[in-house]
């Protein structure tokens, strides 16, 4: 039975698919100082249903997970989180604050924020996994 039991636990944790490496925008702003990458953030917010959706489907995906965890600093920001938050030497009282800098006017959003310090695309609503990559090519 034992036996059984340690089989089980390696099949799942060998089936269990990659995951996005979520980091918080101050890890993703230090670790591009050592390492320039852009930085993919997602706006989102917990009364967002597409939002739930592209957590569910599109950031599953593989080839999603690859890219996002090979060529980006993944960060998602959410835009009802009160706190006080810093990009670029900025501080925004509240993340809704930092979004609306980006012009963002409904969730979901996705800012890629280049290495040059500026943003350099939007993506805007829900995408699946075959538009997103085509967008962030």
């Amino acid at each position: 039975m034992k036996k059984l039991y340690v089989l089980i636990l390696l099949f799942l944790s060998f089936s269990a698919s990659a995951q996005i490496q979520w980091v918080t925008l101050e890890e993703a702003q230090l670790l591009a100082l050592k390492n320039p990458k852009p930085i993919f953030m997602d706006f989102t917010a917990t009364w967002c249903g597409w939002c739930k959706k592209l957590d569910k489907t599109t950031f599953e995906e593989e080839r999603v997970v690859q890219m996002l965890s090979t060529d980006y600093y993944a960060v998602k920001v959410n835009f009802d989180d009160k706190s006080s938050i810093t990009l670029g030497g900025k501080s925004y009282d509240t993340h809704k604050e930092l979004a609306k800098s980006f012009g963002i006017t409904g969730l979901p959003t996705m800012v890629v924020y280049d290495s040059e310090k500026k943003k350099s695309k939007t993506i805007v609503g829900y995408k699946n996994g075959k538009a997103l990559i085509r967008e962030l090519k």
